[in-house]
């Protein structure tokens, strides 16, 4: 019992009946994508276990062949996904439901080009060049959330606007301008996108042979530090505080001395910070520059990711290893004879369930707590606890 309370703080950071719901549901709608995905594949007349053995067997997720290279490969794509899964996350604490990680993940990452290649800094000692360009960072991609933040709190313009719009200014101004302007490679190198970012900004690898850096260790830590901040500090308390009664009545947290225009601004400031952060990851240890074309969809696998973690931290961080597996295996599959995009159709099934969270609750709340009470009872009083159940 004391390391199950001990695995609630850690998961909630707060007290809650039946707080193992938070962690049966997502779980069970997995199982449950699982199961319809592998209906979608038999009824294409192609063997389910046959791109099942492909999909985990190059995920990273179970041992196989290879396998340290794919689960060095899963961490690094992972690490990407658990920082805007924790971006939205921590808007979603606060009430607000922010679409903008897909900008300020942009704008991390052509920070992060800059200040890695930038004659300035390039000449400084690796960690005190990391230390400049991830401070710089989480600026950067903190006032590009605020900047939705502040528009939301004393304007009234909805998130969800303004981080959609934030989203394609940052695209535009950034692969339509920067990259093929002011931030152009020397035409004489041959080089397209940005100049690549100097040896000191570079993320030390942490597992010979593969690709794998520093990234997880950071964005492990970043997850700490959310936790710890939303379950452990005033600020924390006051973001869900707001969160609770936002949407409702943003009244009752101005009547207990919460500033809730500064805290919303602050919030989303944040979440931009730490979406910021996946950006860095994938120029400092994946691409090395700002390519002409970027591939992004990191922003909004954020969102899969935070509502499959529940929008609790250590959830975010399993969901970004699931997905993170998903996506490494997604090649794999092709094996089968089975379309790669496949993983993302799981990947959809499951935030599906996970959006009938209500109903999947409401049938494993009659599943183990009538069979629990029923145990207790000795089944004596079947109509009392079925008539407890649905209250």
């Amino acid at each position: 019992m004391m390391a199950m309370d001990i695995f609630r703080r850690i998961f909630f950071g707060h007290k809650e009946e039946y707080w193992w719901m938070k962690i049966l549901v997502p779980i069970t709608s997995i199982f449950v994508a699982l199961i319809v995905g592998a209906i979608f594949i038999w009824s294409t007349g192609r063997s389910p276990v046959l791109a099942y053995k492909y999909l985990f067997g190059a995920s990273g997720l179970v041992p196989g062949p290879y396998f340290k290279q794919h689960f060095a490969e899963m961490l690094l794509s992972s690490s990407m996904f658990i920082a805007t899964g924790l971006a939205f996350a921590i808007a979603a604490k606060g009430g607000l439901f922010s679409i903008g990680a897909e900008g300020q993940f942009l704008v991390g990452a052509i920070t992060a080009a800059y200040f890695g290649y930038a004659k300035p800094f390039a000449s400084m000692p690796t960690v005190l060049h990391l230390t400049v360009i991830f401070v710089m960072v989480m600026i950067a991609g903190g006032i590009w959330g605020a900047i939705a933040g502040w528009l939301k709190a004393k304007m009234g313009i909805h998130e969800v606007i303004t981080t959609i719009m934030l989203n394609w200014i940052a695209l535009y101004l950034i692969e339509d301008w920067l990259v093929t302007g002011p931030m152009k490679a020397n035409v004489e190198t041959g080089v397209s996108g940005t100049p690549y970012v100097s040896e000191t900004a570079k993320l030390p690898i942490i597992l010979k042979g593969t690709r794998l850096n520093i990234s997880i260790l950071i964005i492990i830590v970043v997850a700490y530090l959310t936790w710890f901040l939303l379950y452990r500090t005033t600020f924390g308390f006051e973001i869900r505080a707001m969160g609770y009664t936002l949407i409702y009545n943003m009244d009752a947290p101005r009547a207990a001395g919460v500033s809730v225009d500064a805290r919303i601004t602050q919030t989303m400031f944040v979440s931009g910070a730490v979406a910021a952060l996946g950006g860095a990851f994938i120029i400092l240890g994946v691409l090395f520059q700002f390519p002409p074309v970027f591939e992004g969809g990191y922003g909004f696998d954020g969102i899969a990711v935070s509502l499959i973690g529940q929008n609790e931290p250590l959830g975010v961080f399993l969901a970004g290893i699931l997905i993170g597996g998903l996506r490494t295996g997604a090649t794999a599959v092709q094996l089968a004879h089975i379309p790669k995009t496949f993983p993302s159709i799981i990947e959809g099934l499951i935030v599906a369930f996970i959006a009938l969270q209500e109903l999947i609750r409401y049938l494993l709340m009659k599943l183990f707590v009538r069979k629990r009470n029923n145990t207790v009872s000795g089944g004596s009083d079947e109509k009392a606890v079925s008539g407890g159940v649905a209250k």
